[in-house]
């Protein structure tokens, strides 16, 4: 079977930061390759460097040096105008702490992403809705968060993230705040997207969260130090 498009790619990727007198070496030449339909998790304990990762590859962050590839296209040092344009048309966010906001209905919370969008969406309540539908929460449209429970909220974060269409969906530490009956909600939902081609990285310090993706990424002090398919991903090939 040959191998599917590179939809991300990093090479040699480092991120220094200044702490005081001190330069902190957060990534350390990364080199990586995320693949259409892949599902992938970055693990790795507190201070490891799957965060930093994460908020660069996500065009949060850019990097100190090293390059970042993004469907073909040199994207290490893009202006904040055109980072903001791939992180409202490219990707989709799943944060650990939702991000909901309050005052707005479940509906307008989905819509947010086109608030940012300088491209004209086409039927954008139509879009949310259909998200919404993906998974399994478009009878809670009219509700606001404060009316959902944790994993219903978790889904609402999901149906935004997925608006916009995305190449890639990042999702930091997204069952951290959930109790295991919706932690493994959430992770069937994130297999039911896979199945359907979506492409989800996921950063998370729990193996057995980690185990459910098709490959585990490993890091320590800033380099990754295993890239390996699970169980579940050589039975996917």
């Amino acid at each position: 079977m040959p191998e599917k498009p590179v939809i991300l790619e990093t090479q040699k990727l480092s991120k220094t930061y200044r702490l005081g007198n001190e330069d902190v070496r957060a990534l350390r030449d990364v080199d990586l390759k995320i693949r259409e339909n892949d599902y992938a998790v970055i693990l790795g304990a507190s201070g490891s460097g799957k965060s930093t990762l994460m908020h660069i590859l996500g065009f949060m962050d850019t990097p100190t040096s090293g390059k970042i590839i993004f469907d073909g296209a040199d994207v290490s040092r893009i202006s904040s105008n055109k980072r903001a344009w791939y992180r409202s048309n490219r990707i989709g966010f799943v944060f650990q702490t939702f991000n909901l906001l309050p005052r707005l209905s479940v509906l307008k919370n989905v819509m947010l992403p086109f608030s940012y969008s300088r491209e004209k969406i086409e039927n954008p309540e139509g879009r949310a809705r259909e998200a919404l539908e993906k998974v399994g929460m478009l009878h809670r449209q009219n509700h606001v968060p404060n009316q959902l429970s944790g994993g219903e909220r978790q889904r609402v974060s999901i149906a935004r993230a997925l608006v916009n269409r995305p190449r890639v969906i990042f999702a930091d530490e997204p069952t951290g705040a959930l109790d295991v009956k919706n932690v493994k909600k959430v992770l069937e939902l994130f297999d039911e997207l896979v199945r359907g081609g979506q492409t989800i990285v996921m950063v998370t310090h729990d193996l057995g969260v980690a185990n459910c993706a098709h490959r585990i990424i490993r890091m320590s002090d800033g380099a990754i130090i295993e890239d390996a398919l699970t169980q579940k991903g050589m039975a996917a090939q």
